[in-house]
């Protein structure tokens, strides 16, 4: 909830400068371009945050599910899971392999967002 009342105050701050950057001084720039990487860094800061603890406990969660599918599935008991529980926690891994390949993209270009914010700084005119 925090980092929409952030991202809120940061996108006015933002606008506000762009326009004093129009109309009353052209340093201005530079706070817009700050602000915007502050932004960038809070959202892949807090999406790190949210990765190491949101998401583990619901990989937890669908592993649950993932648990009553196969034994509904391959009609086997509770007992008989977890004796092979290390082989079903790696072809559960497998399935979900493409959404931490897409959360750490996400992270990733928030990150690069941000370098792009720190470069237009460097070498604003």
């Amino acid at each position: 909830m925090i980092i929409y009342i952030v991202s809120a105050v940061d996108l006015v701050l933002t606008a506000l400068f762009a326009i004093l950057n129009k109309y009353v001084w052209k340093g201005f720039a530079y706070f817009v371009l700050s602000l915007l990487l502050a932004l960038a860094l809070a959202w892949g800061i807090w999406l790190v945050y949210k990765y190491f603890t949101a998401f583990k406990k619901e990989m937890e969660e669908e592993f649950n599910e993932y648990k009553i599918r196969v034994m509904n599935k391959e009609k086997i008991t509770s007992k008989q899971f977890e004796e092979a529980e290390e082989s079903y926690r790696k072809s559960f891994k497998k399935t979900l392999i493409k959404q931490i390949i897409f959360k750490w993209f996400i992270i990733c270009f928030c990150f690069s967002i941000a370098v792009s914010f720190l470069l237009a700084m460097i070498f604003y005119k």
